[in-house]
């Protein structure tokens, strides 16, 4: 059997209806992303797709996309939570709102700060750190899993072993794999297995509840370059929309 990694960015959360900047908040689904979680769950279905292993973050917006996901393929999977896939920390910038922050920062600073991967936001408060650490999804990390704020190149920095060292072992020993997590550390993963340049990952924009899936190529490599989504026409709809909102 040849192996298969396929990426998903959890369902529509609170904080994305709201257009907030939601980072490391541990927020849920809406009734709209659940039903984003069940409509990749039947395109999985649709294409005959049943993961040997499902990884997810330690947020509960990725959690429960990938337990609705199982529901609706009327399987059991087993999952491992992984922080190292949790979405940046946006630092100064976690629960503000996407207008006030382009208006405080300018337009410039703004998408440099979303969309490049050096860009970093200012730092959050000491008092805002130790509230993020006391949730559910966080309290049991390693001090060093949280940072007062966060570059997209430290993301891909915290991903890369884990693509490394957990992901590809499993695609190459034939199983398939499902990874539910969130817009950066996705676009981080996808900076790491495609190689992708700076201009490259500045106009990579991934939807939620749309599967992006890789196969193992006779090289050893993931293809097809960028990946293939199972609804192209889709996903390719939801993408524009959140180009047009700044970027993830």
């Amino acid at each position: 059997m040849t192996g298969t990694l396929m990426l998903l960015r959890h369902g529509e959360s609170t904080a994305n209806e709201a257009g907030t900047f939601t980072g490391l908040l541990d927020v849920p689904l809406t009734p709209r992303g659940e039903r984003q979680a069940s409509a990749a769950g039947r395109l999985l279905r649709s294409d005959h797709i049943r993961p040997d292993i499902v990884v997810t973050s330690t947020l509960r917006r990725a959690v429960r996309t990938a337990e609705i996901l199982c529901e609706v393929l009327g399987t059991q999977v087993p999952t491992d939570a992984v922080w190292e896939l949790n979405e940046r920390n946006y630092g100064a910038l976690t629960g503000m709102t996407k207008t006030d922050a382009r208006h405080t920062l300018g337009d410039d600073a703004y998408v440099r700060l979303r969309r490049s991967r050096t860009g970093t936001p200012p730092p959050m408060s000491p008092q805002l750190l130790e509230t993020l650490r006391s949730s559910a999804a966080l309290h049991d990390l390693p001090e060093g899993a949280l940072r007062p704020t966060e570059a997209l190149s430290d993301v891909i920095d915290r991903v890369r072993p884990v693509l490394q060292d957990r992901l590809l072992p499993m695609v190459r020993a034939g199983r398939r794999v499902l990874v539910v997590a969130h817009g950066n550390s996705l676009r981080a993963l996808c900076a790491c297995i495609d190689g992708l340049t700076d201009p490259e990952l500045e106009k990579l924009n991934l939807p939620t509840g749309q599967p992006l899936q890789y196969h193992l190529a006779a090289t050893g490599a993931l293809v097809p370059r960028g990946g293939a989504f199972l609804d192209p026409v889709a996903a390719q709809h939801a993408a524009a929309l959140v180009a047009a909102e700044g970027g993830t």
